[in-house]
């Protein structure tokens, strides 16, 4: 059996402040709850089931990172197992800033590079073989969005927050790739890509599974490209602009010849296809270049468009005159691969957690054997359940399928859990309802309460007779006797009804309180 030999670098981050209150009970986003688990112990077994002994785990800020190197010391290192060297990088670090900063630690020609907050049962080892098959540049790993990004905004309004990728027929190749945290009005195609494949699907139902396969070679852009903050909003948009130069360069030059040896001269070559939302179509500036539109009116690069895109958070790329990019053609093709993607096959499960909702979503999926219960490495029950050992189990209590419970917990009388996750050590009383929730480690609930679309943080109480819906509660605190609670705009702020003036009450002044 061959053994591959790759090196890998999590990115763990820091403090996220997307997922506040509910990250008010840790420090670091990388040590939150999933099934009662640290989220980062999924990407972390994932490496460890390709069978890599050692891998760079680089965090933002010290805090986090003596956390997460204390976690990994008490819950993951073992001398035969995967072994951690935790890496500390400034908060205000991106995802590229990091992987120049462990740079110098990677030697071997092929590394993977992947996000604390994924999960995923794809095996890194048979994505790193067919990365070398191809002797790709970079391979991204993709995953199809639940719910398209169309579906969540008003007709004729462009989505914010999506990638734009575009794919060869095959769907193996990466020719286009744009991704911005706001709305993305124009999008300026080259045509070249066009005519070298004939066809090009582009997509924003696809986002970044933040799991990529990089050749060594990489570095050294990276090093000439300081500016590139970003893998995903700076970095792949960069490699599939200087793609497509190193390919029209190419055709030029091939042309060039073939002329040269019929004795005619170069005609200006077509340049571009411009795709946009609104407005009208834009002319072809100097005569040089086509363009097709289906909106607003797209102005062309000088000289003919070498340049077609530049796309960061803070204006153009640096590291070239004028504004532009370093181009590192020797450096960005190490062999005739390109740049590979891999799409999530269905059947397979891959996510990320980057908010609330989706810290939710991906506890409960993880909790049912028909989604993603697997990752957890526990087997369900014959209820499809899994209730942890010590745990206490009252009259009528009852406890649904597709939920977790963990060890040492009480269970009041006539109390029932559904499509949700209890921690460690909790508490419920009698006749409470645990509807899609999570509950961290010793949480107290009292009787009669009500739990619905709900995240109580670690530590945090609910007195007696209380109801809770589409709320998020910070570590350690007390919700009085008879509150009624609901987040109606669900981004954060809790309004309570009971209260006689139902005033609105925000997130961190509940936790703070």
């Amino acid at each position: 059996m061959t053994v591959l030999e790759f090196q890998a670098v999590l990115l763990a981050g820091g403090d996220d402040k997307r997922l506040y209150p509910l990250s008010s009970g840790v420090v670091g986003k990388a040590l939150l709850p999933v099934a009662n688990k640290a989220l980062i112990s999924y990407p972390l077994q994932l490496l460890a089931s390709a069978g890599l002994k050692h891998a760079f785990v680089v965090v933002a800020g010290e805090k986090a990172a003596s956390s997460i190197a204390t976690w990994l010391s008490a819950e993951f290192n073992s001398p035969d197992g995967l072994q951690c060297e935790v890496v500390t990088v400034p908060e205000e670090y991106g995802t590229a800033d990091a992987l120049r900063a462990v740079a110098p630690k990677i030697s071997a020609k092929t590394f993977v590079v992947l996000s604390g907050d994924l999960l995923t049962d794809v095996t890194v080892d048979a994505l790193v073989a067919s990365h070398q098959m191809r002797d790709a540049l970079a391979t991204v790993v993709l995953y199809e969005r639940k719910v398209s990004p169309s579906s969540l905004t008003k007709p004729g309004k462009a989505p914010k927050n999506v990638d734009y990728v575009g794919l060869d027929p095959s769907s193996e190749h990466l020719l286009f790739y744009a991704s911005s945290q706001e709305t993305l009005r124009d999008l300026k195609v080259p045509m070249s890509v066009i005519m070298q494949h004939g066809h090009m699907n582009i997509s924003s139902n696809f986002a970044d599974a933040h799991l990529y396969i990089f050749d060594r070679s990489l570095l050294s852009t990276l090093e000439m490209n300081p500016s590139l903050s970003s893998l995903r909003q700076d970095l792949l948009p960069f490699l599939t602009q200087q793609q497509v130069k190193m390919t029209k360069e190419a055709a030029a030059q091939q042309r060039a010849a073939s002329l040269e040896t019929s004795g005619l001269r170069p005609a200006p070559s077509v340049d571009y296809m411009s795709m946009s939302h609104e407005g009208p179509i834009g002319g072809a500036p100097n005569g040089g270049a086509d363009y097709m539109s289906h909106g607003s009116p797209i102005g062309g690069a000088p000289n003919g468009g070498a340049d077609y895109m530049s796309m960061s958070h803070g204006g153009p790329i640096g590291g070239a005159p004028n504004g532009g990019v370093a181009s590192t053609p020797e450096a960005l093709l190490p062999g005739s691969g390109g740049l590979g993607v891999y799409v999530i096959p269905s059947g397979k499960y891959c996510t990320r957690v980057y908010d609330p909702q989706t810290f939710s979503e991906v506890n409960r999926e993880v909790a049912d054997p028909g989604t993603a219960m697997h990752l957890s490495g526990m087997k369900p029950s014959k209820f499809d359940n899994s209730v942890g050992a010590g745990t206490t189990i009252g009259n009528k209590a009852t406890i649904a399928s597709a939920c977790f419970v963990g060890e040492h917990c009480t269970l009041g009388d006539k109390t029932s859990i559904k499509r949700s996750v209890v921690g460690n050590n909790v508490k419920l009383g009698s006749n409470v309802k645990v509807i899609n929730s999570v509950i961290m480690d010793t949480v107290v609930v009292g009787d009669g309460c009500i739990i619905q679309n709900t995240v109580l943080c670690s530590s945090s109480q609910v007195k007696d007779k209380s109801s809770l819906k589409d709320c998020q509660i910070g570590h350690g605190y007390v919700v009085p006797s008879g509150a009624e609670y609901k987040d109606e705009i669900g981004h954060g702020s809790v309004v309570a009804s009971g209260a006689e003036n139902k005033d609105e009450v925000l997130a961190k002044d509940i936790v703070q309180a």
